[in-house]
Order: C-alpha cells, then structure tokens, then sequence
C-alpha cells in the first residue's frame, strides 16, 4: 500500500511540473526571462532563487558594469507594446524590440556591488484597455577572493604592522575600521583608496595564529549555495619581544583640556621595573635630548595588573608617527604608543551645492539638499548630528583628524533660524545658518493690466500696440507665482523705470519706482517665516504717480517700461525686461485749412469744365489714416467735408464765378504729410449756394496745417 501511495504521489509531481515551470512571472504574459552576461546564459526558469521573500533571476558578473542582453519569452499572443522603465541601477543600451514570440533588450549595469533590488520593470500593454507593470527581479553574485601574502612572519609585541590583502573585488568586502580586542593578535581592516589594509597588533609571544574572517557585500555560489562569507585569512606569525618592553595603555587616543597641564587618568599595563610615586618623560625618540611629548606620574597599583597613572600631555603624537618612549632621565626604560589628539574642534563650514564648487559659509536654505565639509581639529573622533535637518549620506573614507563630509537635507517647513551641530549629543558652538532663498526670478509674476485685457510681463516680446483709450495702466503683482510649490525664491526687489513720449518722440514725463519688495502670499510654504514689513502691499496704478495722465495721452504717444532686479541683492545676478507700449490709431480727425488755386470745376447742367479760377479758400473737417505697420505714419491721401470759397480773393465788380460750397473732397498729399506747408492736389464734388447748383471740382491747392 505504502509502495502504491508512493507512485501515486511520483505521478502527480511529474504531472504538475509544467504547470509550475510556466508559474515564472504571476499573473503576467510572459514565460521565461533569459539572461546573457558575458558567456554564460541564465534563465528563470532554471536560475531563480528565493530570496527576500520572493523569487528572483540569480547572475554572475565580473565587472560592476557588466552589460547583459535580456529575452523575454511569452505563449501565444506577443504584447503590442512593451516599455522598461528606467531605472539608476542600469542604462538601457540598445532598443527593445518585440518579435512574434520573444522580446529582446540590451542594458548596462552601474555599480552592481552596491546596488541593491536591482529589478527590470516592464510596463506591458496588451491592447488599447489592458496595461500593466510586471517586474523581473534580480540577484547579482560574483566570486570574490581575498589573499594574504606577508613579506615577514616575524613581528614584535606592541608593533603595529600593516599588509595588503590582495582582492579582485576590494569594494565587495565589508570593512570594519575597529580593533578587534583580547585576541593574540589583535586585527583590524581598512581601505585606503584601491587598496585593502590588514593591520596586526601582536599582544602574545612565542607562535601564534592569526584568524580574519572575511564578509562579503555581494555573495558567491558554491554547489547551488550562496556564501557572503569567504574562508578565513589564516596565518602563523612569530611574535618576539622587542629589546624596550612594550606597556599598553588601556586607551588607544588621549585628548588633551584646554589646560595642558591638567591630568589624564589612564592605566598601564604593570611590569615590576616600572616604580611607583615617579614621573617619567614620554619622548618620541629612543636617543636622549628628544621633545618632550608627555609626562607620566605613576600613582598606584590595581587588582587587574594595571598601574593607574597621571599622563599630562604637551604636544600631540599619532601613532604613524612611531613609538613613544618612557625614560627615567634620559634613558629609556620602556616603549608604547598612544594617539594624542586634540579636541574636536570645528574651524571652518564649506558648502556645496549641485553643480556648484565648494564655498566657505554656513548659509542654506529651506528644502534644499547639499554637502557639508567640516574642517578643524580631531574631527576623526567625532559622531556630528545636525538636529532638525536629514542628515542623507556619510562618507566615511574622507573623514579623518581633518575633514568631515556630510549631506544633509533641510525640511521645507524649518522654522528655526539655525541648524546646531551637535558632536555625541553636545553643542559645538557651531550651527548652519537657515537663510530665506533670495533668487531673481523670471518676471511671470508680473502682469500689465490695460483695463480691457492683461498681459503677463515675462510672455511679452515684441511692442504692444494698444488701439483704446488707455485708462490706466496697472502692475499686477501675482503673488502667488513667486513661490510656486517647493521651487522657492523668496522676496523679489525691483525696480520699475517709466518713460512717456509723443509720437514725435519729445520726452512728457519720467518716472522712477526705487526698490519695490514683493513678496510671495500665503500660498508659499515660507510665507510665515518672511519678514513682510517692507513688502508692497497693493497693486500700482500708473496714473497714481504721473502728471499727465494715460487717458490724457495723445496717439502714438510711446509708454517704455523698464523692469530690473535690483542685483546687489543677488549677489550681481537678476533680470531685465524692457516693454514698449504704443498708443495705435486708425486715423486722425482734425481740420484742415488750404487755398486751392487753378481749380477745374464742373457745374451742373453744363458740358465742360470752367476755366481756371483765382485762389480758392477751403476749411475741411477731414480724416486721415494711419499706414498699417509703422508708428504715426499717414497715408498720403485724406477723405473729409466742409466748406469753400470759390474764387474768394477776386474782387472785380464783373467777377461771377465767386461762390461759396459745401463740399465732400478727398486729397493727395505727399510723403512729407507733416509739413506746415504742402501742396495736395484735391477732387471732390459739392452744392453751390449762390448757383444752387451741385458740381464737381479737380485741382492742386495750398495747404496750411494748424
């Protein structure tokens, strides 16, 4: 029976492995995802593993930006569309093209030891109405080896040495800068650029093992196994003592007070020549007449083989520097190291903001994010936070004695006036100074109303020809738009410059607005924290501060506005926009007076024209029209009507062809329209009064304008 169930159960397995091989990705089109990476070929179907909660497509890489070809494979009917979307972790190298049963891409991977969830997310689109993400989840791995190659097995008690470990993958190791303590050697690792470091401290004589293991960021396979470790670093040394017994002390770094010569309890270990109640010079050179580095006062003896002592310390030492020796005199009696440093202190604050050099201040503003450099004293052995901002990134390579590096983000809504910066949760008297973004923006908060219609200043370029009555003219101030969302620029200080003209170009009037503050409404997330006192509040009416007014102004008057950022409030930056506004016309209404002279006139009821008379006198109400495209320029010709005097100036007693008419008459003129003096020549037609006869008359004239 039990044989029976067996098979039984033998046969449902191999009946149900297809359907699991083709669960690969759920609920999506696809089948299988093929991987090339180099020469090797993995698969999903074959190669994933659960890891994280999920499955995943597990790869081997050997370079950190290896570029790999991806085939995704699906049934029946082929997506009529498929998208990757980009990601930071690779950049999409070749196109992706969709075949009838398999699609295909080429990417480049970035940085794929420290990269972490690295997946491909395709946005698949089946038909018009059926979209969806499906997401292909990665496991990179790659072999890494570390190797230790000592040029000498020999090392002394208390002699720090340091080897290279020789690594393919230096930054797939995980790196621990801390001592390792109690052992017979005692280890840490370090990198230093491109290089792995393996420090020893030898604290044992006589044959003794060094064991280091070794963790990895990124794992490797072996038998189907993932490891993220390596096989320890194991190595016998042969540790002597040296001819100057090596006493440690049981603090690897002193920091001096203020007061040099105060006292530093520390211990040491014991040794039965080092005597009690007896001060010893500390010197950092075993020949006599070196600097004196310290002073040590030897007090007591403790239960754990230690001599508390009293270390007063005069000049700084590091341990790179070499040994310190402890002298009775001027002879030495034993040797040690100790780092003397002295204490965190912050001297300079640098800023650095995207795409900008390093400038020395420590100024930031609300919502942004930049990289902070601390530079001083001791910094190495300080843990800095900065309360009230997101401390991002730490880049513990570059913090040594000298420089720290942070990136910080400060929170939009901030409304302290100052960042402090704390080291283990005490002030340092230093702080980052929360200043209000003071950038000239673009003039689209600056709207021209006409009364009839607005126009934003920053859409305009080119004159504007206004053809109405100009009844005001009104800066808008959009306030609002100053500080759109988390694009901040605070406070803009203008200037406004106005210069009215006639259409002849004579100055009427000039006008100055001296340092208008505009500042941005409560609809700006900084709006509380602005001070507002000397802020414009209203709108500005141009005709509030001009004598003649706009409405007063003549045609083809000329308004020139000048709009500047005052720029010693940004630093020499800002903008300038400079706006024309022409007062437009049609045409021109006024009243002519000429003489025409030698007129033809043709008088109802007779068949040719009269001979030439005298000088005619004429007072014309006439139009004139503006040439479209240019600036108070006529046209050569005018319509009007009005009154004429037909031989005014013959006064002969037999003179009959005197008469005065109302006449309708067009006029040529020539291009110079805008001489007092002209000579047009006139057709037109009217009604005689004395004749009571209608008539039409041609003929040149003199014209004089009022």
């Amino acid at each position: 029976m039990k044989k029976l169930l067996s098979a039984s159960l033998l046969i449902v397995c191999i009946a149900c492995q297809p359907l699991f091989a083709q669960n690969v990705f759920p609920g999506s089109y696809f089948k299988d995802a093929r991987l090339l990476v180099d020469t090797m070929e993995y698969s999903y179907q074959r190669d994933a593993i659960f890891r994280q909660g999920k499955e995943q497509l597990a790869f081997a890489y050997n370079d950190e930006e290896e570029v790999a070809e991806v085939y995704l494979t699906f049934d029946e009917q082929a997506p009529k569309a498929i998208r990757l979307i980009p990601s930071g972790d690779f950049f999409q190298i070749d196109s992706l093209l969709i075949f009838e049963k398999y699609a295909r891409f080429k990417v480049k991977f970035n940085g794929l030891t420290n990269s972490e969830f690295v997946k491909f997310t395709l946005d698949v689109t089946m038909d018009s109405t059926n979209s969806e993400l499906v997401e292909l989840p990665l496991f990179p791995y790659t072999q890494t080896y570390v190797e230790l190659y000592p040029s000498n097995e020999e090392v002394f008690i208390g002699e720090e040495k340091v080897f290279e470990l020789t690594t393919n993958n230096v930054d797939n190791i995980v790196i621990d800068n801390r001592w390792t303590e109690g052992l017979p050697i005692n280890y840490r690792i370090t990198r230093e650029g491109g290089n792995l470091l393996l420090h020893i401290l030898p604290n044992a004589l006589g044959e003794q093992i060094l064991n280091v293991p070794i963790r990895l960021k990124k794992p490797y396979m072996r038998n189907g196994d993932l490891h993220y470790e390596l096989r320890p670093i194991q190595y016998q040394f042969s540790i002597k003592s040296g001819r100057l017994v090596f006493l440690q002390f049981d603090q690897q770094e002193v920091t001096p007070g203020e007061d040099k010569t105060e006292p530093i309890e520390v211990q040491l270990d014991n040794n039965r020549f080092l005597r009690l109640n007896k001060t010893y010079r500390i010197e950092n050179q075993e020949e006599s007449g070196g600097p004196l580095i310290a002073e040590l006062y030897t007090k007591a003896r403790l239960n754990n083989d230690k001599i508390l002592c009293l270390l007063r310390p005069y000049a700084f030492h590091r341990k790179s520097e070499g040994y310190l020796y402890i002298k009775d005199g001027d002879v030495p009696r034993f040797v040690t190291n100790v780092d003397i440093t002295p204490k965190t202190r912050i001297q300079s604050i640098y800023i650095q903001r995207d795409g900008k050099d390093w400038k020395k201040t420590n100024a930031v503003h609300p919502g942004e994010t930049v990289n902070i450099r601390l530079e001083g004293e001791g910094l190495h052995k300080a843990n800095f936070s900065f309360p009230g901002a997101s401390n991002l990134e730490y880049d513990s390579l570059i913090k040594n004695e000298h420089i720290s590096l942070f990136r910080i983000k400060v929170p939009l809504s901030i409304n302290a006036n100052n960042i402090e910066i704390f080291n283990h949760n005490e002030s340092t008297g230093q702080s980052l100074r929360v200043v209000e973004y003071q950038k000239p923006r673009e003039f689209d908060f600056i709207k021209l109303d006409f009364g009839d219609r607005t126009m934003r200043l920053s859409d305009v370029d080119k004159p504007i020809y206004y053809e109405h009555t100009l009844t005001d003219l009104v800066f808008d101030f959009d306030r609002s738009q100053i500080d759109a969302g988390s694009d901040l620029y605070g406070p803009q200080y203008i200037t406004i410059k106005v210069k009215i003209s006639n259409k002849k170009g004579n100055l009427i009037e000039l006008y100055q607005f001296d340092q208008l503050v505009i500042c941005p409404n409560e609809a700006s997330p900084r709006f509380v924290n602005y001070d507002t006192k000397n802020c414009l509040p209203d709108d500005i009416n141009l005709n509030n501060y001009i004598s003649k007014k706009t409405s007063e102004l003549d045609e083809w008057s000329r308004i020139e506005l000048e709009i500047s950022h005052l720029k010693d409030k940004y630093g020499g930056e800002g903008r300038t926009k400079k706006v024309r506004i022409h007062l437009k016309r049609e045409y021109n209404f006024d009243i002519d007076v000429s003489f025409p002279a030698g007129l033809l006139i043709l008088k109802h009821g007779t068949e040719k024209f009269a001979n030439f008379g005298g000088p005619s006198f004429a007072m014309i109400a006439q139009m004139s029209f503006y040439q479209p495209g240019k600036i108070a320029k006529y046209q050569p010709w005018k319509v009007g009507a009005g009154f004429i005097a037909i031989d005014a100036f013959n006064f002969s007693d037999n003179n009959n062809s005197r008469d005065v008419g109302l006449v309708v008459i067009g006029s040529l003129y020539p291009t110079s329209s805008d001489n007092r003096l002209t000579f047009p020549l006139y057709a037109g037609f009217g009604y005689l009064m004395s004749s009571q006869k209608p008539f039409f008359l041609v003929g040149p004239g003199i014209r004089v304008r009022l």
